[in-house]
């Protein structure tokens, strides 16, 4: 049952997340209330007239008092001027009429309570800092893919959302998943959906064979599941996906150096450090906590993210799939790779013509 607060704003950049939040708080103040006197407004706005339009309906709404008595439940759903766009808070209308709502809500007629759903949030603002004085305040943001440890962490959502539904994954269908879904919690929550009704009563375990069946690939993941065919020999998959990124518009060099190049080079890492150090490559906590173990010399040979952390999960997956690779190969792969990257910055070749040659020469 609601207490003092009266206000609450669920915005962010998982809008999947913020949005389900919004709809389970209004579910909870609307609990045994009459549903006619609760309302929904669609905050999806193209203009700055529309958008002005829909903060005066939401105004109207809190301020007129429901004729039924009892508790009243405004919900401003899925806001789309609230951040920083020409039909946001660059308008100077849009601003003036987010000021008008704050202010609403800091003397809220008894008995009325606000909820918000906002797909973006400018918090420059002068109305973000009204609005967080006189609502609770709840950000949702996606996991960032960039950093270190994301995998886990997105293993870590990914459980927790599927449990609900009983569903478990094995370790090579959680892997996967997440490398083919985005950090989206709306694409993991329409996945999970999938999987349910294609396992149906009598099946709970997500297999690998499952995830490739009914899981559809993201950007990101096309790029994962390229290094994957790469990793494991797949010529024929590897060009396939070459072939469909570049009928897309992707750039050549863009395939090149975000999944040929740093394949490679964590086969080839991956195959020196093996031949040198003996890392456990049978479970991915040991490999990581040898890794940290190396002394100064080996470090130096460990690849580097852009903000200076250890690729230790790619390393892994290299480790792998490599047992049969030597270390003469992984080193002509590399050059290879080097040489192809060459060609497509500097001379007049034919992109797709590098790039298929390049994958048949290392995935032989």
């Amino acid at each position: 049952m609601p207490g003092a607060v009266a206000s609450y704003v669920f915005f962010g950049s998982d809008e999947g997340a913020s949005a389900a939040a919004a709809q389970k708080k209004y579910a909870e103040l609307t609990e045994g209330t009459d549903e006619w006197g609760n309302e929904t407004i669609d905050g999806a706005a193209a203009t700055v007239d529309e958008a002005v339009g829909i903060v005066a309906r939401v105004i109207g709404s809190l301020q007129m008092i429901s004729m039924f008595g009892g508790r009243k439940v405004v919900w401003l759903r899925g806001a789309t001027f609230m951040g920083d766009t020409p039909q946001g808070t660059r308008s100077e209308a849009v601003q003036n009429a987010l000021a008008d709502l704050a202010a609403c809500l800091e003397n809220l007629p008894p008995d009325t309570f606000f909820v918000c759903s906002a797909m973006e949030m400018d918090k420059r603002r002068v109305f973000f800092k009204r609005l967080s004085a006189a609502a609770e305040m709840h950000e949702s943001s996606k996991i960032d893919i960039t950093q270190p440890g994301w995998e886990a962490e997105l293993s870590r959502l990914t459980v927790n959302m599927a449990r609900p539904h009983g569903i478990t994954f094995d370790n090579a269908a959680l892997d996967l998943f997440v490398h083919r879904v985005n950090e989206s919690t709306r694409q993991i929550a329409n996945e999970l959906a999938k999987l349910d009704v294609y396992l149906g009563p009598d099946r709970r375990q997500v297999t690998l064979e499952d995830v490739e069946l009914m899981v559809a690939v993201s950007r990101n993941g096309v790029i994962f599941e390229i290094s994957r065919a790469i990793e494991n020999g797949s010529c024929h998959q590897a060009i396939h996906l070459v072939n469909e990124q570049l009928d897309n518009g992707e750039q050549p060099v863009s395939i090149m150096r975000a999944a040929i190049v740093p394949t490679v080079r964590n086969r080839f890492c991956a195959r020196l450090l093996m031949d040198t150090y003996q890392p456990n490559t049978a479970n991915y906590r040991a490999f990581e906590s040898d890794l940290k173990n190396l002394p100064a010399e080996g470090r130096k040979l460990l690849p580097l993210k852009k903000d200076g952390s250890v690729s230790a999960y790619g390393l892994f997956n290299a480790a792998k799939t490599c047992r049969k690779l030597t270390l003469k190969k992984a080193r002509r792969d590399l050059q290879a790779c080097a040489l192809a990257d060459r060609q497509l910055v500097s001379t007049q070749l034919d992109a797709r013509d590098v790039l298929h040659k390049l994958i048949v020469s290392i995935t032989a």
